[in-house]
C-alpha cells in the first residue's frame, strides 16, 4: 500500500475555504438570532389597551304635564335649584306687571340695601315728599298706609305694607329713600333688569300704577326665582297679614295664600290690563321639599285668577319624578387592539335621578386600560349627580376578556411586538 505524505500544502488543501467558514458562521448566528426572535415575539407581553368613550345614550325624557290658564294671556313656571326647568306659554311680550311691581322695587332697594336675617333694616324718617305720594296713591284709588310728616319707619315696614298689602305709597317711599329720587331708582332698576338678563323688563314707576312698567311671563318667573332665593323677601311674601299704623291688621292681598300649596305671592291688578298673579308653592315629594314659582297674567275676574293659578301649580307636581337616567347595561366604553381584539365595557346597574319633567341631569364615565388576555374585571365608574346635587354611581366592567395576539400575528407585525419591550 502507498501512502500518501502529508505536508502543509496537503493541509491546507484540506481545510474550508475561509469565506466558507464565515458563511456558516452567519447561517448558525442567523438561525439562533432567528431562534431567540421568535422566542422573543411570542412571549412578547402585550400592552395594555386604552378605552375609548362611548357616548351614553340616556334614557329619553318626557315632557312636564302643563295645565296651562286658557282664560289668562300669559303664565310661566320655574323650579327652584333645577336648571332648565322652566317654561313659558302664551304671549311673550312684555305687558303691564301692575302692582308685581312693588316686588321689583323691593329687590332693587335690597340689591342697594341689604337686610340680613331679622333685621328691620334702615330707619327712615318720612317727609313732605312721602305726604305727597299718599295723596297721589288714594287719588288713583290704589291701596294705602297711612304716614304722616316726620314718622319714622324701617326699611322692613315699607317692604311689608307694600308686598302684603300693596300699599302704592309705601313702595314709592321705599324707593325714594333708596336711591335719593324716583329718576335714580328708575335708573337703578334698568341696570338691576339688565345685570340679570331681564330683557322684557322695564319700569316707570315703582308701584305699577303706569302701564308702561312691564315684564313679560317668562321675565317675571326669573324674577320670583330671585325673589325666593333672598330669605327676608320670601319671608315677606309669606306673612299672612301686617300691622299697619292707623289701619291694624291688613291681610294679604294674596287670596289663594295657604291653598294648593301656596305660601307666597304678590297679587297685581290694573284696569287697562286686567290681573296678574305671582305665587311660590312648596310640597314634599317623594320626601324631598320642592318650590315652584309661577306666574298668571292678564285675566279677568279675580276667582278666575285664582282657579287658574291652582290649577296650574297642581299640575305640576306630578312632573317631579325619579326616573333611571342610565340603564345597567350601558356601553360606556370600547377597546379595540392593534391585532384586531375588541370589546366593551358596560354599567352594572341603573343610575336614577330625580328629575322634573323633560330635565336630563348628565351622566360621565371613565374607564381604565384592560389587559389582554386578563379574566373580566371592573374598569371605572359611571356617575351623574342631580339637581339636589346627589351624586350617584355604578362600577363598569368590561363585557367580555379582550383575546390576547396569536402567533400568526406576532410574527407578521415583528416591529410592533418588539416594541412592546420597550413600552
Amino acid at each position: 500500500m502507498t501512502h500518501r505524505a502529508v505536508t502543509a500544502a496537503s493541509q491546507r488543501a484540506s481545510r474550508p475555504h475561509p469565506l466558507v467558514v464565515l458563511v456558516r458562521a452567519l447561517v448558525v448566528a442567523l438561525l439562533a438570532a432567528a431562534a431567540i426572535l421568535g422566542v422573543a415575539l411570542a412571549f412578547a407581553p402585550p400592552p395594555a389597551v386604552a378605552a375609548t368613550p362611548v357616548p351614553i345614550e340616556a334614557a329619553e325624557p318626557g315632557a312636564a304635564s302643563v295645565a296651562w290658564p286658557e282664560t289668562a294671556r300669559a303664565a310661566g313656571y320655574a323650579v327652584v335649584g333645577v336648571d332648565g326647568a322652566a317654561e313659558a306659554w302664551g304671549s311673550d311680550q312684555a305687558h303691564p306687571m301692575a302692582s308685581i311691581t312693588k316686588l321689583v322695587t323691593v329687590l332693587v332697594v335690597l340689591d342697594a340695601h341689604p337686610i340680613e336675617g331679622d333685621d328691620r333694616g334702615a330707619e327712615i324718617t318720612l317727609g313732605r315728599p312721602d305726604l305727597v305720594a299718599l295723596g297721589e296713591a288714594l287719588a288713583d284709588n290704589a291701596p294705602i298706609a297711612p304716614v304722616y310728616d316726620g314718622m319714622v319707619v324701617t326699611q322692613r315696614d315699607l317692604m311689608e305694607w307694600a308686598l302684603v298689602d300693596s300699599a302704592g305709597n309705601a313702595a314709592w317711599s321705599l324707593a325714594n329713600w333708596g336711591f335719593g329720587s324716583i329718576d335714580a331708582f328708575l335708573d337703578a332698576s334698568a341696570a338691576w333688569a339688565e345685570r340679570h338678563g331681564l330683557e322684557q323688563t322695564s319700569l316707570a314707576d315703582p308701584v305699577g300704577l303706569s302701564a308702561r312698567s312691564v315684564s313679560s311671563a317668562a321675565d317675571l318667573t326669573r324674577i320670583g326665582l330671585l325673589a325666593v332665593a333672598d330669605p327676608v323677601v320670601l319671608a315677606t311674601l309669606q306673612l299672612e297679614e301686617v300691622a299697619i299704623p292707623g289701619i291694624g291688621i291688613a291681610p294679604s292681598t294674596n287670596r289663594i295664600l295657604g291653598e294648593g300649596f301656596v305660601d307666597g305671592g304678590k297679587t297685581g291688578t290694573l284696569k287697562v290690563w286686567g290681573r296678574n298673579l305671582f305665587v311660590t308653592a312648596e310640597r314634599v315629594v317623594d320626601g324631598e321639599p320642592r318650590r315652584i314659582v309661577a306666574v298668571v297674567m292678564g285675566t279677568i275676574a279675580a276667582d278666575e285668577t285664582d282657579e287658574a293659578m291652582l290649577t296650574l301649580l297642581d299640575s305640576l307636581w306630578d312632573d317631579f319624578q325619579r326616573r333611571t337616567i342610565v340603564p345597567a347595561g350601558t356601553v360606556v366604553a370600547e377597546f379595540r387592539a392593534p391585532w384586531g381584539a375588541t370589546t366593551t365595557a358596560s354599567t352594572l346597574s341603573d343610575l336614577d335621578a330625580d328629575v322634573f319633567g323633560a330635565q336630563q341631569p348628565t351622566a360621565t364615565a371613565e374607564a381604565g386600560a384592560v389587559e389582554p388576555g386578563a379574566p373580566r374585571s371592573e374598569v371605572g365608574q359611571a356617575s351623574l349627580t342631580d339637581h339636589d346635587g346627589e351624586t350617584s354611581s355604578t362600577p363598569v366592567r368590561a363585557d367580555g376578556m379582550l383575546a390576547a395576539p396569536d402567533l400568526a400575528w406576532r410574527l407578521t407585525h415583528p416591529v410592533d411586538v418588539v416594541g412592546w419591550y420597550f413600552d
